[in-house]
């Protein structure tokens, strides 16, 4: 009788579960949106830019160079970045959510950045 209680105690344990939750060790949806949007831009500015003047610099390393400052922008490691781009990667259910409002937010800055800027009048 003890082990039908234990065994439906432990089946209730597990439906409490949250399966949408984040572990500690694992950076936040939002967090890692706004981060995830900073390493985008700076591949970008890496293939657009640093790859022009490929034979002067080492472009792998100056890629690198900018992930670093993107990683101590958001004060993170690349370890911590690696391990939970990969938590996500590994949980289609939490990757979708968040690659969907990563591009919810690309469209955003990208219409804010063509918005047209209103002209100041000069003073006379």
């Amino acid at each position: 009788m003890t082990r039908i209680f234990f065994f439906f105690f432990f089946l209730s344990l597990i439906g409490c579960v949250d399966k949408d939750s984040v572990p500690s060790d694992i950076i936040q949806r939002d967090s890692m949106k706004i981060i995830l949007w900073d390493v985008i831009e700076a591949e970008q500015y890496s293939k657009e830019y640093l790859l022009k003047d490929s034979l002067k610099i080492n472009v792998g390393r100056e890629t690198m160079k900018l992930y670093q400052e993107v990683f101590a922008i958001h004060h993170i490691t690349k370890d911590q970045f690696n391990r939970s781009y990969e938590f996500y990667l590994s949980r289609p259910d939490l990757a979708k959510p968040l690659f969907d409002s990563l591009s919810a937010y690309a469209n955003k800055q990208r219409n804010e950045m063509y918005k047209p800027k209103p002209v100041e009048k000069p003073k006379k």
